[in-house]
């Protein structure tokens, strides 16, 4: 009798892992395919590109504002906006000097950190907060998520909100910006076309931004299908950022 052959009786090639997605792979699955991306990291998460992407748009943008931006418009507008909203009397020759100081800088420095240190930093407790809530309400039999997991997550969904970032800093080289915050040079924001005069209304209008309704959209996907976190577990991280930073939105818009 002839020996069985070995190809059917597990001898034959193991097949190749996949590979981590590329970032051209990252970028176009968070807009049209972000379930089978978040699949694959959860087995092969990656994170260095994603954040390395934002860090660099950020710090375009940003040195593209600093070089246009008239700083002395921007003090005056702050202090200004600080006595109407928090109904405080800044004297006249406070303000006087806080503009003739202002007139003529440029905020390089706070452009560079917020970019270099303020991205990363920022990443880091986002990736924190995702993390703790998958690990307390992870699907049952699935193993606590490790945090590279949660940070891959993390810096890949917020692939959606960078073209806000990136069309802001073509807009700051393109036409003069005056004293406008960064945030206000945003065309995929309601600030962007539309400025109340109302405290209220302003705040309002500072909270609609569709990518940054989307980046809750891709967040939820990624935690469920990479951390694999349940429903309420998802739901209580997506509570926490809305609040906090539905918060930070509405405080920006007033000062706008």
């Amino acid at each position: 009798m002839s020996e069985p052959s070995p190809s059917l009786y597990g001898d034959q090639p193991q097949p190749p892992e996949a590979s981590a997605p590329s970032l051209l792979d990252q970028i176009a699955g968070v807009f049209l395919e972000p379930k089978d991306l978040f699949t694959r990291l959860r087995t092969r998460p990656t994170w260095l590109p994603a954040l390395l992407l934002a860090v660099i748009v950020t710090l375009g943008a940003m040195l593209a504002w600093a070089a246009k931006v008239d700083m002395a418009e921007v003090t005056r507008h702050q202090m200004e906006r600080t006595q109407a909203v928090f109904h405080v009397n800044i004297p006249d020759q406070a303000m006087d000097d806080a503009i003739s100081k202002a007139d003529g800088t440029h905020p390089w420095f706070s452009a560079v950190s917020s970019a270099v240190l303020g991205t990363p930093f920022m990443f880091l407790i986002v990736a924190l907060i995702v993390w703790g809530c998958a690990a307390m309400g992870t699907e049952e039999g699935t193993p606590r998520p490790a945090f590279g997991q949660a940070f891959s997550v993390t810096a890949v969904h917020y692939l959606v909100t960078l073209p806000s970032m990136l069309l802001a800093g073509l807009i700051a080289l393109l036409r003069p910006i005056g004293g406008a915050q960064i945030q206000l040079l945003m065309p995929t924001t309601l600030s962007f076309y539309i400025q109340p005069g109302s405290n209220a209304a302003r705040a309002l209008v500072a909270l609609v931004d569709p990518l940054w309704f989307l980046s809750f959209v891709v967040l939820a996907i990624g935690m469920r299908q990479t951390l694999k976190a349940k429903p309420w577990a998802v739901g209580l991280c997506l509570g926490i950022f809305a609040v906090f930073g539905g918060g930070f939105r509405i405080l920006g818009g007033l000062f706008q």
